[in-house]
């Protein structure tokens, strides 16, 4: 008998939780098909993401040939990617992409500006693209604000984040 020890994220709650798993009396399934009812839900359907689930990715140095160089690609959990293409609610902090000169392209941080991924003091699981096919009105740096669209998970891309909110729509300003 094997006895594992292993986290589980109670979504709803967000928190973790240790789960003991003895193996001998568990028969293996397929993890990729998670059940998504452990996510709230707003009122009109879209999962809640919790950060702390965006955060949890891992990652793994591969050589890509397009750009001649060691990278890192994320690894995805199954609990993510049970969203992939799902509608989904994200909030966040506004960081404007100013330099692209598209209004339609934002990024939602986890943190305000001064901690986020673009000043080095967190990682690029903490922000995600949010693109949209109206304009984004222009908003104070660090507004708190909540954004719906269908998230899409990327790890080749190097166009865009390993996030990338896509059809989304401004839900608080």
């Amino acid at each position: 008998m094997t006895i594992i020890l292993v986290w589980g994220i109670a979504c709803k709650q967000e928190k973790s939780y240790p789960v003991t798993i003895e193996t001998s009396k568990v028969e293996l399934k397929d993890t990729t098909k998670f059940d998504l009812s452990y996510f709230q839900k707003t009122a009109d359907g879209a999962y809640i993401l919790p950060w702390k689930l965006l955060m949890g990715v891992k990652f793994e140095k591969k050589y890509d040939e397009k750009m001649a160089m060691d990278v890192e690609l994320p690894i995805f959990s199954d609990t993510i990617k049970s969203l992939n293409g799902q509608k989904v609610e994200v909030e966040g902090f506004y960081i404007p992409v100013s330099e692209t000169g598209d209004d339609n392209i934002v990024i939602l941080s986890a943190f305000p500006f001064a901690q986020c991924f673009f000043c080095g003091k967190a990682g690029v699981e903490s922000i995600v693209d949010i693109l949209s096919p109206k304009k984004i009105p222009q908003m104070k740096l660090d507004s708190k604000i909540k954004f719906q669209g269908k998230l899409k998970l990327n790890r080749d891309n190097f166009d865009y984040l390993i996030y990338v909110l896509e059809e989304a729509e401004l839900v608080e300003k």
